[in-house]
């Protein structure tokens, strides 16, 4: 009984069968520094996770913390058809948007990507004060760091490139993101717009506006640069991009992955992924970013990007009258580079 009395902290991943070895590794690694002062609830959304993976890691479950998996398969199914994709995404990245609908019972909730290593208690994190915002969340890298990225958050999205947030990490705060049906918002957007960067981080970024709590670097530390924090103070390493230890033995901060790594049930699976990485592969992955960059370049110098199709009534009434997409509208109008 006393266990129940706990404060809970609802933590969020969203998978596919294919990435769950990954998963496995976040998985330990937050259950590894959680404090037996709290509970934590464990959900995984996904649609296609078998019973035997399932079974697995939900031995990974003890006193203070409880693992469950959630199939959102009839959730998506009606917008999966429309929901962009290219490069190293998949349709699971957009589970996210589903967590609070789905789950009234939670004020706020914490998100966090697969590919990633937890390596201090994201109570410390949940307990943020959001007030009103809609997120809490730490900028995105890749905006400030390539001037064609930020230069694309300003110029197409609206958004100062230090305001631009990663959504690998994100401090959901539920109840506003329910009463302003940020749901309904994203469905809507993705009739208006096909966002081909950031894809589903675009569209959060676009939708919470003005409505971002910035947290500290060590929340998300994007293994793409050498943050200078030191190991005490680290929060949560994101693999994102093509920053993935499993493929390259020099990623920064992949000690702390293979760390967690050497306890998960999939280790040895996790370590054959480098007898499938070729030279031409791991070519491919480092031609990602210039890749991107260009499509940055491309929508900036389009004269119907989004940013313009905001600005013009004939475009953005396509958009709606509700309240909240009215007030978003008003959002998005306002100068933030």
């Amino acid at each position: 009984m006393a266990n129940n009395r706990k404060p809970v902290v609802p933590v969020f991943f969203g998978c596919d069968q294919r990435f769950t070895p990954f998963l496995s590794v976040a998985l330990i690694s937050l259950i590894a520094n959680t404090s037996a002062r709290r509970r934590y609830e464990i959900h995984i959304l996904h649609t296609d996770i078998n019973e035997e993976t399932q079974r697995k890691y939900l031995a990974f479950a003890k006193n203070n913390v409880s693992i469950q998996f959630d199939d959102v398969t009839s959730d998506i199914a009606s917008i999966v058809d429309q929901l962009p994709i290219r490069d190293y995404y998949s349709p699971s990245t957009y589970y996210r948007f589903v967590i609070a609908a789905n789950f009234p019972q939670y004020d706020k909730a914490l998100y966090i990507d697969a590919d990633t290593a937890i390596v201090a208690d994201v109570a410390k994190l949940y307990d943020t004060n959001l007030g009103d915002n809609y997120v809490a969340a730490v900028p995105e890298a890749v905006m400030n760091t390539m001037d064609p990225a930020g230069l694309y958050a300003e110029k197409v999205l609206g958004i100062n490139r230090k305001k631009y947030f990663n959504a690998g990490m994100m401090l959901i705060n539920s109840k506003q993101w329910r009463k302003n049906d940020v749901l309904g918002q994203f469905i809507n957007l993705i009739s208006f717009y096909n966002f081909v960067v950031a894809q589903d981080q675009d569209y959060l970024n676009v939708i919470c506006k003005n409505k971002v709590h910035i947290l500290p670097r060590k929340w998300n530390m994007e293994a793409i640069k050498n943050w200078k924090i030191s190991e005490h103070d680290m929060g949560i390493i994101h693999y994102a991009f093509a920053a993935k230890p499993w493929h390259d033995i020099n990623c920064l901060y992949g000690q702390y992955f293979w760390k967690y790594a050497s306890k998960s049930p999939d280790f040895m699976e996790i370590k054959s992924h480098f007898a499938g990485v070729t030279p031409e592969k791991l070519e491919a992955e480092k031609n990602v970013a210039p890749a991107v960059l260009e499509i940055c370049l491309a929508e900036i110098a389009r004269h119907d990007n989004f940013l313009h199709r905001i600005h013009s009534n004939r475009y953005s009434k396509a958009l709606g009258q509700q309240p909240v997409i009215v007030e978003l509208i008003s959002r998005l109008r306002e100068n933030e580079a």
